[in-house]
């Protein structure tokens, strides 16, 4: 792992291969080793930069006394994309495609391709005034409400349930809840983001990068319907489902994904 500086806050990343470009973005409570199957796949033929996001992997936590928005984040999506002089491909998953997607809006004519699956750009329900903005309400008071009560183990119990399944996460080795409860904090950060942002659907319009937008067929609705959003407003969208997946589709079905992954960046290369 090599390391730099963002803001003061220190941030580790993978660094492997030559060639175009690829920056991956992993989800929350993970960091760049979600996207490990995929970097060897990539890393005889691409360059790969994969952070560990604010607060995961080995990067640093967020300063206690410092308001957090998804500038933060994003800034280290910016710094890696100062490491090449060469145009672009932006990948993510869940809150690593949100990051993505702000980046892409600020690299503009460097960004050669972007994948994006599942993004969790949740603040586009709230302002659609979509009915699904009411479960993401709902998850949020219950991560929330139990991290400023010092719960973690609670909020976590919470938040994975949603995007696993409470049957799976109780059927979880203790040292992977006890893994996501120390990044609960984080994650409740990023909650901000879909009660601040103000990034509207015309405003990512303005990407004009080949997206392929990648969904679960067995996702929640929030995310499915910010899937939907997107589709109609970036000009150059495509959306392909994943059967029999749901929202943690890097963990439960890599090789499916992966390989949708990779052709999206070989068409584009």
């Amino acid at each position: 792992m090599k390391h730099l500086k963002v803001d003061g806050v220190e941030i580790a990343y993978l660094d492997e291969g030559k060639g175009p470009c690829a920056i991956l973005g992993h989800c929350s409570s993970a960091s760049h080793k979600e996207w490990l199957p995929l970097i060897e796949a990539l890393k005889t033929d691409w360059r790969v930069l994969a952070p560990d996001f604010i607060g995961y992997g080995q990067s640093d936590p967020w300063p206690i006394d410092k308001p957090f928005s998804i500038e933060a984040d994003v800034k280290v999506l910016l710094a890696l994309a100062r490491k090449t002089k060469s145009k672009l491909h932006l990948v993510g998953h869940s809150y690593g495609a949100a990051l993505a997607l702000e980046a892409a809006r600020k690299l503009g004519a460097r960004v050669k391709s972007l994948t994006l699956v599942e993004p969790v750009s949740f603040h586009l329900l709230r302002i659609e005034n979509r009915p699904e903005w009411k479960d993401v309400e709902r998850l949020g008071v219950s991560v929330l409400d139990p991290v400023a009560k010092g719960d973690d183990r609670k909020a976590a119990a919470a938040f994975m349930s949603y995007w696993l399944g409470r049957w799976r996460w109780w059927l979880s080795p203790e040292r992977f809840k006890s893994a996501i409860a120390t990044t609960i904090p984080k994650v409740a950060l990023e909650f901000s983001i879909a009660i601040d942002a103000q990034t509207t659907l015309a405003d990512y319009a303005e990407i004009v990068a080949p997206v392929l937008l990648i969904v679960g067929a067995k996702t929640p609705p929030p995310t499915r319907a910010v899937i939907e959003l997107l589709s109609g407003a970036l000009p150059n969208a495509k959306i392909e489902t994943l059967k029999g997946a749901g929202h943690m589709s890097p963990f439960t079905h890599p090789a499916e994904l992966n390989q949708l992954i990779l052709d999206h960046l070989a068409a584009h290369r």
